[in-house]
């Protein structure tokens, strides 16, 4: 299998492989960590598969975030170029509009059930997701 883990069909796919071989951590923290992650997949709506793959997989990051099993490799908050590049980006983005309301992350799942659209955090936030962003990067300083 390539990769880490996948969920297909309500069914979870993790990597024996990645986990006996690969991975030098806490292996009982990152194998619980993946099974946050894929779970929330398995229960996240994707906008009738409409929704881009990166917001999907920052939302299951996000609860894993949440959840405080946070891969040793994540870097910290305010990263990268774009809010949807690498999980760890994606995660510490989502996290930011849920302190900008609690339970943003919830509500954005939630709008996901029927669609997909950027306007959804212009709904929720009262602002673009590229206006978030430049908020997110200003408030760490624009590492």
């Amino acid at each position: 299998m390539d990769g880490v883990a996948f969920a297909v069909n309500n069914e979870i796919h993790v990597s024996a492989n990645y986990l006996g071989h690969y991975y030098s951590g806490d292996v009982r923290m990152e194998f619980t960590g993946v099974l946050y992650h894929e779970m929330a997949r398995i229960w996240q709506w994707n906008g009738n598969g409409q929704a881009p793959e990166g917001l999907a997989a920052g939302i299951a990051d996000f609860v894993r975030l949440k959840a405080n099993y946070i891969p040793s490799h994540w870097g910290p908050p305010g990263q990268d170029s774009r809010w949807d590049h690498g999980y760890d980006v994606k995660a510490r983005f989502l996290d930011y509009c849920n302190s900008l309301r609690n339970g943003f992350v919830a509500e954005l799942n939630k709008k996901m059930r029927t669609g997909s659209s950027d306007k959804y955090f212009v709904d929720l936030l009262g602002k673009t997701v590229d206006q978030l962003w430049s908020d997110y990067k200003a408030k760490y300083n624009g590492n």
